[in-house]
């Protein structure tokens, strides 16, 4: 296998020694990259010229040891930011670093002749390259510059004799210096124009994603205007359907029960089954309005404190008209009888929804019903599908209305595919899950999952 090796990154090593808090923000972050960039580089610059002194015999004692020196100092401040952080503390001694090694090497080579006298420029360039402009840090670093300038002035101009230094010798360290300030000049303008190309970069990026994310906040918006209109249209919908139907639903009770009083049997099956469309479809409206009262965050959670064993022989008794032929053996558990804070009539609903879904997918079978108590303070109702033959059948869960797992379902059992959908939304509502997992043997088996203690407040839920 070959191994890939890590690409040497200049920014990288840059920003090994820049503390974490500074690259956060985008201006300290290039002012430190630039701080950093100048003392790695810069010695390396700079000690051609204490070196070439010492090797071409021009000076090999004291001022070029303490020139050199002065100049490896620089190396020290990468390490002691990485250490400490105190950024502006050292920016602030890094050029009084340099104005002494400048001014020293003046001094000691020539005074206002030196050929190191260029060097000066370099001054007031770092003390706005490193430090803000806002803050008394960079006008006390400029004052003091300045000061220093006018001291070493007054030190050549006093009378007193500089060390001797033979100027001839220097024609050549001349042109050294010359081009280190000037490489080291385009060194720095070349990377302060990478640093203000990528800043500018990235300003367009940030106002690109600011945009991006006004546009989302419009569109979320707009979702959720349609998403409350929609609520409000399947209500009154749902409101102006359900007038209609009671009346036929009505009439229809009415007629039935005068045909089976004259015991006009062909006159009864019609109306039975147009009493028994009636209520189904009048049930699904009802099915359809919850659906959307919960989507739209206006179903009401009531908790009071009770057990499912309490409630259970309701729910099977409205689940009888609803699953013909379709039989429920409920197995018990621990958590039938277990005291718990809870909205009984949301926990039916999505039981009996449940329920309803997987008779409708299967059409004919039996159906083992039991609640157990979890350890992390829920409740888990446990339904698992078996063929009449007794053969497990794994059941769809349904998430979305009206979207099936099995297309020939709805029509070949009479199934909507609005029960396990809604069921879902009431668990949701209930702060649970509905999910299918397989028993210890193996066994499929829809679980619905519930907390023991709700929050008695209606929870909105997203659409």
């Amino acid at each position: 296998m070959q191994l890939v090796k890590p690409k040497f990154s200049l920014s990288g090593l840059l920003d090994y020694f820049i503390p974490p808090e500074m690259r956060v923000n985008a201006e300290a972050h290039r002012r430190a990259r630039m701080f950093m960039l100048s003392h790695v580089f810069g010695p390396i610059l700079g000690n051609t010229i204490p070196l070439y002194l010492v090797i071409a015999d021009i000076s090999r004692d004291y001022r070029a040891g303490v020139f050199f020196l002065s100049i490896l100092a620089f190396w020290i401040y990468p390490f002691a930011l990485r250490a400490t952080g105190r950024y502006q503390l050292l920016a602030f001694l890094s050029v009084q670093n340099l104005i002494f090694c400048v001014l020293w090497a003046c001094y000691s080579y020539g005074g206002v002749s030196s050929p190191f006298l260029p060097w000066i420029l370099i001054f007031p360039l770092l003390a706005f390259l490193y430090l803000p402009p806002k803050g008394w840090v960079r006008n006390l670093l400029l004052a003091q510059i300045f000061g220093s300038v006018a001291l070493f002035l007054l030190r050549c101009f006093g009378g007193k004799p500089l060390p001797a230094a033979n100027l001839h010798d220097f024609q050549v360290i001349g042109m050294i210096s010359m081009a280190s300030v000037a490489i080291y000049f385009a060194m720095m303008s070349l990377y302060f124009a990478k640093m203000f190309h990528e800043q500018r970069e990235f300003t367009r990026e940030l106002n690109s994603l600011v945009s991006t994310s006004d546009n989302l906040r419009n569109l979320t918006a707009a979702a959720n205007q349609a998403s409350t209109a929609k609520a409000d249209f399947v209500a009154g919908m749902s409101h102006e359907l359900r007038t209609p139907l009671n009346a036929i639903i009505g009439y229809s009770q009415l007629l039935l029960e005068e045909a089976v009083d004259e015991n006009d049997d062909m006159t009864v099956k019609d109306l039975s089954h147009v009493h028994k469309a009636g209520s189904d479809l009048l049930r699904l409206i009802d099915d359809i309005l919850s659906y959307s009262r919960i989507e739209a965050g206006k179903m009401p959670v009531h908790a009071t404190l009770g057990s499912g064993e309490a409630h259970l022989d309701a729910w099977l008794g409205d689940l009888a008209g609803l699953i013909g032929d379709y039989e429920i053996e409920v197995a018990g558990g621990d958590g039938l009888t277990r005291s718990m804070l809870l909205d009984w009539t949301a926990t039916g609903s999505a039981v009996r929804h449940l329920v309803s879904g997987i008779a409708s997918q299967h059409g004919s079978g039996k159906l083992l019903l039991s609640c157990e108590a979890g350890a992390d303070r829920s409740i888990a109702f446990t339904f698992v599908d078996t063929s009449k033959q007794g053969e497990p059948r794994q059941t769809m869960i349904i998430r979305e209305m009206f979207e099936h797992g099995d297309d020939a379902s709805p029509t070949k059992y009479g199934g909507t595919g609005i029960e396990i959908a809604l069921a879902y939304k009431f668990a949701q509502l209930l702060g649970g899950t509905i999910a299918s997992t397989r028993l210890d043997d193996g066994r499929p088996a829809t679980v619905l999952t519930l907390p023991e203690h709700i929050s008695a407040a209606p929870q909105p839920l997203a659409a």
